[in-house]
């Protein structure tokens, strides 16, 4: 896995993540279908309505997508609409799987990021240090903003991000720019504010904790509005609404969602007592369904998907300790502690 630890302005860190992309989306995104089908937004008015929201409400990662266009060697709006991949086909090229689970004084999440195959060796573990926010880490896509897939602050707040494809957009502001936001904030509790408040195109599903309550939260966030529902003892969840509130609104379900949530659900069902790392690795790596299974190696996956990386966070009120992988199965790439500011 590629490593890229970058400070300074989210220009200075837009940039580096650009530069570290440019041959894979050149070669591997542009060409792709998952591109060529946005392509029409770029001519008819939303691409630009888009654009003008950004500029009044963040900013800053205007900023951070016009470093990444230039790293990128490509044009804004070119990069600022594969930004908007999520919000404008339902048939988006990444999905996913996370769990949440509450113990006596700590808190779980387990998590695998699933998306292109052919992305594998571009996909990259940012460390930034931006001038204005908490440092973070995430995992990062190329050509792609942080936060949408998983993601850890120095404040004290973790979270996870799952796929939802929603067959109804509307115009508002990119959900992996909200996503992006998301690594700025402090805890649960200004996460889901910045869900409440903002207008949002599409939409993600998150599992989030923080080391202030170490309660952990499954947050359905459509641009419908935001469900959150407490993940204490245990919460699951795939690649499609399933909060009661949600669960009937228009949305593309895979065959590869449905299997997984029924897994997870099955799995949930039998846990009994307290959760270790080693029995979330094993769910990560569950794959007793034949074909359409929790950890994602075929090359002929339905979603044309596989497990890219795997992620715990155990949450406790001294800090949170991290450990990533290439996939659950894989050696430890990544693992850092991180202690709560007094």
């Amino acid at each position: 896995m590629k490593h890229l630890d970058i400070a300074g302005s989210h220009y200075t860190i837009g940039r580096a993540m650009g530069e570290l992309g440019r041959e894979a989306f050149a070669t591997q995104i542009l060409p792709s279908h998952d591109f060529q089908r946005l392509t029409p937004a770029l001519h008819d008015g939303w691409l630009a309505d888009i654009a003008e929201r950004l500029r009044r409400e963040f900013p800053a990662y205007v900023e951070e997508l016009h470093g990444l266009a230039d790293g990128l060697n490509q044009p804004f709006a070119r990069v600022l609409l594969w930004n908007c991949r999520g919000d404008l086909s339902p048939t988006g090229p990444e999905g996913c799987t996370s769990v949440a689970v509450a113990g006596d004084d700590e808190a779980w999440l387990a998590h695998n990021e699933d998306g292109k195959p052919a992305l594998r060796r571009d996909c990259f573990l940012l460390e930034a240090r931006p001038d204005d926010a908490p440092a973070f880490t995430a995992f990062c896509y190329p050509g792609s903003l942080a936060g949408h897939t998983l993601g850890v602050n120095d404040a004290g707040f973790a979270y996870t991000v799952n796929n939802l494809r929603l067959t109804e957009p509307r115009r508002g502001i990119p959900r992996m720019v909200t996503a992006r936001d998301l690594l700025a904030c402090p805890d649960t509790e200004s996460a889901l504010r910045l869900l409440g408040q903002t207008r949002r195109c599409g939409g993600f599903h998150f599992m989030m904790v923080d080391t202030r309550q170490c309660r952990p939260l499954s947050v359905e966030a459509p641009w419908q509005g935001v469900s959150a529902i407490s993940a204490m003892p245990c919460e699951v969840h795939a690649n499609h609404l399933v909060h009661e509130r949600f669960r009937n609104l228009p949305q593309r379900i895979t065959d590869s969602s449905a299997a997984r949530q029924r897994r997870l659900e099955e799995w949930n069902e039998a846990r009994r007592g307290p959760t270790t790392a080693d029995e979330l690795l094993s769910l990560l790596a569950d794959r007793r369904h034949p074909t359409l299974p929790i950890h994602r190696l075929a090359p002929d996956d339905p979603d044309d998907e596989n497990t890219l990386a795997s992620v715990l966070f155990r949450v406790t009120s001294r800090g949170i300790w991290c450990q990533l992988r290439s996939g659950p199965d894989q050696p430890v790439y990544w693992e850092r502690w991180l202690p709560t500011t007094p």
